[in-house]
């Protein structure tokens, strides 16, 4: 199941009160909390070097160093947070048939769709 923030929330309260576990892995888990590892880093930041002077291009990426450790600071508060609502039972990764069931759900000609149905045809699961 995909999740926001809110319906997380929302599942995260009912498990408490039903003691029934939300099936969530950790990377989606550390996204939906704002800390996804797509953030890391600037893909375009080297296109800008020639346009700075050295102290305006250190400046730059001393902010991105920066703001890379903050994201990695808060994704490793929210892997301990995650490892505590897992310990607790209130959330659990997904297994391995669910990670395959996932990925089978995918776009017909991604080869990894196509490997997870295969693999779920040869344990009769789909």
């Amino acid at each position: 199941m995909s999740y926001t923030q809110h319906t997380l929330q929302e599942a995260i309260t009912a498990a408490t009160l039903t003691g029934i576990a939300v099936v969530i892995d950790e990377e989606a888990y550390l996204a939906i909390n704002g800390a996804s590892r797509q953030q890391i880093g600037d893909a375009a930041l080297h296109k800008n070097r020639g346009n700075n002077s050295e102290k305006t291009w250190q400046k730059i990426v001393a902010k991105q160093a920066q703001k890379d450790r903050e994201l990695i600071d808060q994704r490793d508060r929210l892997r301990l947070e995650y490892r505590h609502m897992c310990e607790a039972g209130i959330i659990r990764p997904p297994t391995r048939i669910e990670r395959l069931e996932a990925a089978a759900a995918g776009h017909p000609d991604l080869p990894s769709t196509q490997a997870a149905r295969r693999l779920l045809q040869k344990k009769a699961l789909q």
